[in-house]
């Protein structure tokens, strides 16, 4: 009961701190998302602060795991790249509004208790990332010419940013999004192909076009005038097709009985 009273208080505790921030949510908020008085609360968590670094701690415990996971198991840099992407969704699904606060609160997180626990954590992270990266390069599935180090931080920063983006979502939305990730990150992080040069097409032929007289009035070459001549030659056509949908819509429509018949239901 205990065990499952505290998970409810960091589930709530994660809401309120990505709707309003952690200095504003206060613990009385808190302790009534929970149903419980606020000195209630303080038999599970020491302070607000306490309950925030929890919150992160086990976001970031359970993604280092799956990232060692991944970066220990077979396969090439792409296909653990991408497994990588993938189990960011998951791990951000399975701990709602820890990415965002973590955004959020960057700058704020050196002053909470546990920070060095949170900053090992993110460093681990960070390594994963780029060590996949670099292998990658080193066996020439990537672009080598593209800087391995900015490359990783681009990706990464766009998985975690999708993670604000669906969080409503996220989980039917994981499969789309590691999809799309990979294909524009790692296609385009693939080595340079040879080009390979195409016949070229014959060319299409143009219309030659005859220019409408010019009025004596103005030059020839005159953009101006040249103007004039092709907006008088447009109202003289949508004149000439005014004339005819009017002679077209003052005939008599001749209706034939016998098909009038046919196609009235009985």
């Amino acid at each position: 009961m205990a065990a499952g009273r505290r998970q409810m208080i960091l589930a709530e505790s994660a809401r309120l701190f990505a709707e309003c921030g952690l200095s504003a949510t206060t613990i009385r908020e808190i302790a009534d998302a929970v149903d419980l008085n606020s000195g209630t609360l303080y038999h599970y968590f020491s302070s607000k602060d306490a309950i925030f670094s929890e919150i992160l701690t086990c976001f970031l415990t359970d993604l280092v795991q799956r990232y060692d996971d991944v970066t220990t198991g077979a396969g090439t840099a792409r296909h653990r790249l991408s497994l990588m992407i993938r189990v960011s969704l998951e791990v951000a699904d399975q701990h709602p509004y820890a990415t965002e606060i973590y955004q959020n609160e960057y700058e704020n997180l050196s002053v909470l208790p546990g920070y060095a626990e949170i900053a090992k954590a993110v460093e681990s992270s960070h390594r994963a990332w780029l060590g996949v990266t670099e292998e990658g390069v080193r066996r020439g599935e990537f672009n080598s010419r593209i800087d391995p180090f900015e490359f990783q931080r681009m990706v990464r920063e766009c998985v975690f940013q999708s993670v604000r983006w669906h969080r409503d979502t996220l989980t039917s939305d994981i499969e789309a999004i590691t999809g799309t990730v990979t294909s524009v990150f790692l296609d385009g992080f693939a080595p340079a192909r040879t080009v390979r040069t195409e016949p070229t097409p014959p060319p299409i032929p143009t219309r030659t076009r005859t220019p409408a007289p010019h009025p004596a009035s103005e030059p020839t070459g005159d953009p101006v005038g040249e103007l004039r001549c092709e907006l008088d030659e447009l109202r003289s056509g949508v004149d000439a097709i005014r004339e005819l949908v009017r002679s077209l819509s003052d005939r008599p429509q001749a209706v034939d009985d016998s098909a009038a018949s046919a196609a009235t239901p009985r």
